[in-house]
């Protein structure tokens, strides 16, 4: 039997044996990358991502074999793992193969076609999330085993004609529709907008007013959490009891997550790359990992969690429970999280918190109320102008959006005060806003505002007013970065 005829039988063997074997890399195997690479991170199918230019698909050897101590066995070219060689063959069996782009922009692996019998005798994870498009020299094919290469036209969210002529509405105006007109200061940012009442994601650079095309989500989505880190959207959606993971820079699905109930609120881990995502049906907190794409954990609650924030100075959860209209502070006790009681809230728009207190801010009270969280006891209540909505925190201050009469109240959280009342506008309902990545200057946007004003937060004011014609339900805002 010849060498190439001896691979398949070996393959298929080895493929029709082993089924979908589970995606996880063993733990030896997962270590030794790690300690050769620290910045590595596993996705959920096993697929090793080093950051927003680098991947490794890695290849399942036909069977394991049991080693003292990992190492490289061989590599192509011939450098330490940490130097990102194309292919690497680790002394248990396992290979790398490093994805990168051709010529032609394709997707594409080595084009070495003398490598050991090991690493083509190895098969790709039979779950793994292709790259769109991948292009497998002939000298690998075999490691695909039964995996699907989608075409770069199938595993987008981008609409095809036929669809973008279903989405448009004749009852829009034709001129000014969906004119979201970017200045300068968007300038090597991606911008993806989500209107009031859609489940489309239009996409605008600075080069036109009008989007350059449209994405097709699943549902009308409820919320958008976004990671500059990893350059993923996580949508919570109105109906259905799915989240989903967005890759942003080749525009298509991930991941797809299930829940036990509808999601209600969203919250960032910025350190740790997490989100934290409510369902006062479920009554849980779904702890997600924005590195490996996947559940890690679900916290199981007495209380019914909405609204939820997060800070990092305490590594604490604080949340809202509508029903009880109660604020909540959740630290954690080694494995396990404890819920305590703070205090009293009605309509409760937005929570924040730092070290020492809870923030929450009443829509319909048009009060700010600060909650001790060591004594659990409410400290201070502070009047704000009339219907906050949204909110941030920026050092000591909170930026709270009154959306009545269009204020910004500053609280000082030192002082304990508002310190400032700045009228932004009286055109519309601004009540959203967006924090520009990698500056602090935040986005105001509104419904039927006809325009969005751009606020600089160390300066406290507003430095652009831009006449734009979209009713903005959700925005994502990211530095571009080149594919892979």
């Amino acid at each position: 039997m010849n060498i190439k005829k001896c691979v398949t039988f070996l393959s298929l063997c080895f493929f029709l044996s082993s089924g979908a074997f589970a995606s996880k890399l063993p733990n030896d195997v997962w270590s030794f990358i790690k300690s050769e690479i620290p910045s590595a991170k596993q996705r959920f199918d096993s697929v090793i991502t080093i950051s927003d230019d680098l991947m490794y698909i890695p290849l399942y050897p036909p069977s394991d074999k049991t080693v003292e101590k990992i190492s490289v066995e061989y590599s192509y070219p011939q450098k330490p793992l940490g130097s990102y060689p194309e292919v690497v063959l680790l002394n248990n069996g396992y290979s790398l193969l490093k994805v990168f782009k051709d010529k032609d922009g394709n997707y594409t692996l080595t084009k070495k076609d003398d490598l050991p019998i090991k690493v083509r005798l190895g098969l790709m994870p039979q779950d793994m999330l292709t790259p769109a498009g991948l292009k497998i020299p002939e000298s690998l094919k075999l490691t695909l085993g039964d995996l699907l290469i989608p075409s770069k036209d199938e595993n987008t969210l981008a609409l095809n004609k036929a669809d973008k002529e279903k989405a448009k509405s004749p009852y829009n105006p034709v001129v000014k529709r969906n004119e979201f007109v970017l200045t300068v200061d968007f300038k090597d940012k991606k911008t993806l907008i989500n209107p009031r009442n859609s489940k489309f994601l239009e996409v605008y650079d600075t080069t036109s007013q009008n989007p350059l095309y449209e994405l097709k989500l699943s549902s009308m989505p409820l919320k958008i959490l976004t990671s500059e880190k990893t350059k993923v959207a996580l949508v919570l959606y109105w109906s259905g009891k799915n989240l989903e993971i967005i890759d942003l820079k080749d525009e298509r699905t991930i991941a797809t997550i299930p829940i036990d109930a509808n999601a209600t609120d969203v919250a960032y881990n910025k350190k740790e790359n997490l989100a934290y995502v409510t369902s006062q049906n479920a009554n849980s907190i779904y702890v997600i990992s924005l590195d490996s794409m996947a559940l890690v954990k679900v916290v199981r609650v007495d209380q019914k969690p909405s609204k939820i924030t997060y800070c990092e100075a305490d590594d604490s959860i604080a949340f809202y429970d509508e029903y009880a209209q109660k604020i909540y502070n959740v630290t954690k006790d080694g494995e396990e999280y404890v819920v305590q009681p703070m205090g009293t809230v009605n309509n409760v728009a937005k929570i924040l918190s730092d070290t020492a207190n809870i923030y929450a801010i009443s829509r319909t009270q048009d009060q700010l109320f600060v909650f001790d969280k060591v004594q659990g006891k409410l400290l201070n209540t502070v009047e704000l102008d009339k219907k906050p909505t949204d909110a941030v925190m920026f050092g000591t201050k909170l930026f709270i959006l009154c959306s009545k009469e269009g204020y910004m109240d500053i609280f000082d959280t030192i002082e304990g005060k508002v310190i400032s009342r700045e009228q932004l506008s009286k055109d519309g309902f601004y009540s959203k806003i967006t924090l520009i990545p990698n500056e602090n200057n935040i986005l105001i946007t509104g419904i039927n505002a006809k325009n969005y004003l751009l606020y600089s937060l160390d300066k406290m004011q507003i430095v652009k007013k831009q006449e734009s014609y979209i009713d903005v339900a959700n925005i994502i805002i990211i530095d571009k970065v080149q594919k892979l």
